[in-house]
């Protein structure tokens, strides 16, 4: 609790002095982001979708990723945590030297121009390999937490990013999921997705359920193959034509769905961050209350 009590005060330090750590990197993130998006090829079809899966790029118009909102997929041309998470698994496949894989995703964020959900991943990932190295064993709730906060502290802006905030979700339910739904099926899970975040979703398009069934059969589609094709096509531009087949195929899948793009608001509501963040520490809360009780029962067990 100690160190979640020094994460907010410095929170509240680096806002009040508009100190952000993140600023001192911005320029070197930036140079690397738009190099990223230089390699790519120019003559790709689907050179919008190559720019968000690869290098972290906004759509620059709802057009092209209209079709990706009605069919709740455009969280995955998002590059975050799953995506590092991926390319370390790469690295391992690759039997990349252990010293060299931390390195190399930390110049991936540079690549994204160290965007929010990529910041809290790298910092999950470095706090996970001090922990393991010191043999210290945390609640996992209070790891998500720990990281979400000091990813603010990493930059206080982001107190108002809606995509940090999907991300900090993202990863709590994933802990539910490893620690209280092993055995529960991929259906479960993804309704599980789509309930926490119908909040969020509700403020942006009318969201159909049966947005559940459609990531429950393309997110793995997109994550696990399109998104490694993706970085192939970065390091071998005059494959971009494989990538350009798959994105079409794709397309006319999700054309054929007919899910109508309803758009609700034309900017981000405040009360819609406040909310998340209400929601957010509702979670760890209540998890921690739950491990409170748990701990006083086993104490009188002993007892």
């Amino acid at each position: 609790m100690i160190l979640i009590l020094f994460q907010l005060i410095a929170l509240v330090v680096f806002s009040l002095i508009r100190f952000s750590a993140s600023e001192i990197l911005a320029p070197v993130a930036e140079k690397t982001h738009i190099f990223c998006i230089s390699q790519l090829p120019l003559d790709s079809f689907s050179l919008a979708e190559l720019k968000a899966l690869v290098c972290a790029e906004n759509f620059s118009n709802i057009g092209e990723s209209e079709l990706y909102i009605s069919t709740g997929l455009i969280h995955l041309f998002v590059v975050s945590g799953a995506h590092l998470i991926l390319i370390e698994r790469i690295l391992k496949v690759c039997r990349c030297r252990e010293n060299l894989v931390f390195p190399l995703m930390l110049m991936y964020g540079f690549a994204c121009n160290l965007n929010a959900p990529v910041c809290r991943c790298l910092f999950a990932f470095m706090l996970s390999d001090y922990l393991s190295k010191k043999n210290i064993v945390w609640p996992v709730h209070f790891r998500v937490l720990a990281i979400g906060l000091t990813t603010l502290a990493f930059n206080y802006t982001w107190i108002s990013s809606l995509s940090l905030q999907m991300s900090w979700i993202a990863a709590f339910l994933v802990m539910l999921g490893k620690k209280f739904f092993m055995g529960s099926s991929s259906l479960f899970k993804q309704s599980l997705f789509f309930i926490s975040l119908f909040p969020t979703l509700v403020f942006f398009q009318v969201p159909s359920i049966s947005i559940i069934l459609v990531n429950l059969i393309f997110a793995p589609i997109l994550e696990f193959f399109l998104f490694p094709l993706g970085l192939l096509t970065w390091f071998f531009s005059f494959s971009y034509p494989v990538f350009d087949f798959f994105i079409i195929l794709i397309k006319k899948f999700l054309t054929l769905l007919e899910m109508d793009y309803q758009f609700q608001l034309n900017e981000l509501p405040e009360n819609l961050v406040f909310f998340n963040w209400i929601f957010i520490f509702s979670l760890h809360l209540t998890f921690h209350l739950l491990d409170v009780v748990k701990l006083r029962k086993l104490k009188l067990y002993e007892s």
